[in-house]
């Protein structure tokens, strides 16, 4: 009979940590590589859908290449996919804007979803924070079985640290609504250097019994 203990070692939750960690980071490289290669000029004025649709097809063709590194061959991209989720089936499932996912072994594949929006106006915090923006990850429509997620913020308008500003005030105001761990809002994030002024926010999500991470990106546009 073993002896194993039936809860995960210190070193295995150790380790579960680190590999979450390289996987997000990775993912975020490719995000940063595809960007580099968009027209950014041809979609200052762009819609959402627009502009995550060029970002998939960018990182997809960096994921092609023939000079890739070899960790790229494990990882796959969809743009607009459905997500399961309780009480939603068919076409009533919500499509999470991007969905990054890492194969070559057994078991429930890793998987970092992305929702993207424009910060182009005013009322651009609202829809970044809302229900059809962050609170996504906090309600658990999104990443239900992840422990982080992503949101991007495409700059239409100013600049990433202005909308920072913003939306760390806009979370100070609400943060029982974001179900934020400490400390709360947002901090900066060690993500790919190609990215300007990444930041993470940690949230508890009551609802599901999972906290969550979530990693903000902000391109300029």
């Amino acid at each position: 009979m073993s002896n194993a203990p039936l809860v995960p070692s210190v070193t295995a939750q150790s380790n579960a940590l680190l590999y979450q960690d390289a996987f997000v980071k990775k993912c975020h490289a490719l995000i940063a590589l595809g960007y580099a290669k968009l027209d950014r000029t041809s979609l200052r004025t762009a819609e959402e859908p627009v502009i995550t649709g060029e970002l998939v097809k960018a990182i997809k063709n960096v994921l092609e290449e023939d000079d890739a590194p070899g960790w790229m061959a494990h990882f796959y991209l969809a743009d607009d996919p459905p997500q399961n989720a309780p009480g939603r089936m068919g076409k009533s499932r919500r499509r999470v804007d991007i969905e990054f996912e890492r194969g070559g072994s057994r078991g429930v594949r890793p998987r970092l979803h992305f929702e993207a929006k424009r910060l182009y106006k005013s009322s651009s915090v609202s829809a970044y924070l809302g229900d059809e923006g962050l609170s996504l990850f906090v309600t658990g429509e999104y990443a239900a079985l992840q422990d982080a997620g992503g949101m991007i913020g495409y700059v239409q308008l100013g600049t990433p640290a202005d909308w920072i500003e913003r939306i760390r005030q806009a979370l100070a105001a609400e943060p029982a609504r974001f179900g934020f761990k400490d400390p709360p809002g947002l901090l900066s994030a060690i993500l790919d250097s190609m990215l300007e002024l990444p930041q993470i926010s940690n949230h508890d999500r009551a609802a599901i019994g999972r906290p969550i991470a979530i990693y903000h990106t902000f391109l300029r546009f």
